[in-house]
């Protein structure tokens, strides 16, 4: 979502420095550089290329966030949903998670090139990206931590207070810099209660007689119309069912093609709830 910044004229009309230098901290724009800078940054999520929306997403849906900056610079992008909770997208520890970009060029994460996605899991309500580009490195340790256990390969944020403890946060690390330095925007998007079509199988690009493919997600079919979605699009694709067991809260079935290459699919029913692990395992033949 695209914000005006205020002008450097108004600002100098506030009639000291500080308030040219000081950062604006809004409700909607989380913080804005009040002034004028030839550095510009856009964030905008996959469903709303203008970044002037708020594409609505559900459960099961996979978005991707996109930057392009107006000089070469170093961006950071947070996610903070409807909770106040905050994630540090930007730079991460995935092959595409360096965070110096390019002048005009897009950034997308996850790139195409990566082997995973991101998939919209909730709780519903409004999340904003902020993303905030700077012509120099910023020193986020006081905010964002990689620990080495950590297996996620993100950040752990431990800011606490929500979009305005970022705000602030952020207000003293950019406190520093030249007033022409930094500049951010905010791309927002909504995550519905609806419930999202389950997730699509992708295929793998690595050359193996043995590629597994797995994600969770919640859903108002029910088993069966779960167990039958991967069904029908593993029957698409030339393969026969070859048989199925079923209990109260899993379904397993085989399924082979005329070259006797086989697929194994099991959806199964977390107990209590609507959310569903799905296990698709394929064998070519030898």
């Amino acid at each position: 979502m695209k914000y005006v910044l205020v002008s450097l004229g108004l600002a100098a009309a506030l009639g000291t420095a500080q308030a040219q230098n000081s950062p604006k901290i809004t409700s909607q724009s989380i913080i804005v550089n009040p002034v004028v800078s030839p550095l510009k940054v856009s964030v905008w999520t996959s469903k709303d290329t203008t970044g002037s929306k708020t594409p609505v997403y559900v459960a099961g849906d996979r978005i991707t966030l996109n930057v392009k900056t107006t000089q070469d610079a170093y961006v950071y992008l947070f996610n903070v949903d409807q909770k106040g909770r905050i994630n540090l997208i930007l730079p991460n520890k995935f092959s595409s998670g360096e965070n110096f970009v390019k002048a005009n060029t897009t950034k997308s994460f996850p790139d195409k090139n990566d082997k995973f996605t991101f998939d919209i899991a909730g709780p519903a309500g409004l999340n904003k990206v902020l993303a905030l580009a700077s012509k120099s490195e910023l020193d986020l340790d006081e905010i964002a931590q990689f620990k080495e256990d950590q297996q996620t390969g993100f950040a752990t944020v431990i800011v606490k207070g929500g979009q305005t403890g970022l705000a602030q946060a952020l207000s003293i690390i950019v406190k520093p810099l030249a007033s022409q330095d930094w500049v951010t925007d905010v791309a927002q998007y909504q995550i519905s209660s609806t419930v999202a079509t389950p997730p699509v199988p992708v295929v793998s690009t690595v050359t193996t007689t043995t590629s597994t493919w797995k994600s969770s997600f919640k859903s108002s079919l029910g088993l069966a119309r779960v167990y039958d979605f991967y069904a029908n699009q593993l029957k698409g694709q030339g393969y026969e069912a070859d048989e199925v067991t079923s209990s109260k809260a899993q379904m397993t079935g085989k399924f082979i093609l005329a070259d006797d290459s086989t697929a194994n699919l099991t959806v199964k029913q977390r107990p209590g709830t609507t959310t569903y692990d799905v296990v698709l395992v394929r064998k070519e033949a030898q």
